[in-house]
């Protein structure tokens, strides 16, 4: 896999990492990171790679993904068409080891549609992430979001 180096404004990645901010923790947080910037150019494989080879997404409507190549198609076509020019943010809220290579972390963001630069509530989300190291690499091996805010269509 290759990584690409970029600039970073290091006063938005301190804002990003807030209270986590133990070299672990951040090392675990560069996954969203990686995450959203393979995003940010639309690049479905890229997006994919931040996943193990058996890693799961799961989507409002019913979107249940499992695996690399099963990832990178969903996104691929959502990027040819509802997911076109979107971006996703989003800031860490809670971080835990639960194992020396395994981390949950709840993170909320959102989409950021195309020529937008910030979240439509309706487009707000609350997520949770499985992060586990392998081969001294943090990858994701499980994704799930659900509406946040006054997107949220569950009220109790």
């Amino acid at each position: 896999m290759t990584v690409t180096t970029a600039v970073v404004d290091q006063s938005k990645l301190d804002a990003y990492y807030g209270e986590f901010t133990s070299p672990e923790q951040k090392e675990a947080l560069s996954v969203p990171l990686r995450l959203v910037a393979a995003w940010a150019r639309n690049d479905a494989e890229a997006v994919a790679n931040v996943f193990t080879e058996d890693g799961v997404l799961i989507l409002p409507g019913d979107v249940f993904k499992r695996g690399r190549d099963e990832i990178k198609s969903f996104l691929a076509a959502a990027y040819a068409g509802p997911f076109k020019g979107t971006g996703v943010t989003g800031r860490p809220v809670d971080l835990r080891f639960v194992g020396e290579d395994v981390a949950l972390i709840r993170t909320h963001g959102g989409l950021v549609a195309a020529g937008e630069t910030d979240i439509a509530p309706e487009l707000a989300v609350r997520s949770t992430w499985v992060v586990v190291r392998r081969d001294g690499e943090w990858l994701l091996a499980g994704y799930q979001n659900s509406p946040r805010g006054a997107g949220a269509t569950l009220r109790w």
